[in-house]
């Protein structure tokens, strides 16, 4: 596989990055738009029923994102992992990290297209409450870890084989660090800081996306 990206044509490499900036642009609007149509709170059975089309668009809404972050996460590793630079294993870990966070997206949007069954099809209330719970939950749980998973390695990554500007790797760092001291007051139930950190990580996937937008092509392979 890394062998690929030395014959690959540049301009195919460019595109693709493009393309993995313009589809976290896109993930993150979808994601966004999905909190602000069905806000943060698990529905029950009777708000699935009374306000079904709403909770169709938000599970459509967030396996669009989901399918963004997969996408933005591939465009950005192959910006990392361009002529097989040290920074493969930090690249890796921003893949894997990152399609792990964009299928909990689709997870989150099959618990939510579930609940809707299971409210309207089976009329069996419990049950839909409580998928509807793990369908919002999943993301709000999980995102922290990821996500500061996926900060760290990129920093690691830039400092490596700076193939974005260094203080974007300092900056990496700084909102990983920034959002580990976020989960631990949540996590001690000191207050509710799951959007907070969910609001930070889309802005630093749209400020990715924009730099993933201006590819250009590769520099000559270091060494020759």
């Amino acid at each position: 596989m890394p062998g690929s990206w030395r014959i690959c044509p540049c301009g195919d490499i460019v595109r693709f990055e493009r393309f993995g900036g313009a589809s976290g642009v896109i993930g993150v609007a979808a994601i966004a738009t999905q909190f602000v149509v069905t806000g943060t709170a698990a529905p029950d059975a009777a708000s699935l029923l009374q306000h079904r089309a709403r909770w169709e668009w938000a599970t459509l809404l967030r396996a669009v994102g989901g399918l963004g972050i997969i996408w933005f996460t591939a465009g950005l590793a192959a910006r990392l992992r361009r002529w097989e630079s040290p920074a493969s294993g930090p690249a890796m870990l921003v893949l894997g990290s990152g399609l792990l966070w964009g299928l909990v997206w689709l997870v989150s949007a099959a618990f939510n297209s579930a609940a809707i069954s299971l409210a309207a099809t089976y009329d069996d209330a419990p049950r839909a409450g409580l998928v509807a719970v793990l369908g919002i939950q999943s993301v709000l749980v999980l995102t922290p870890v990821l996500t500061i998973a996926f900060l760290i390695a990129t920093g690691v990554a830039i400092l490596a084989a700076p193939t974005f500007p260094r203080r974007f790797a300092y900056a990496a760092f700084s909102a990983a660090i920034f959002r580990i001291a976020l989960a631990i007051v949540d996590w001690q139930g000191r207050a509710d800081l799951a959007m907070r950190i969910m609001d930070f990580t889309l802005l630093w996937v749209v400020v990715t996306s924009i730099h993933l937008l201006g590819a250009t092509a590769p520099s000559p392979e270091p060494g020759r």
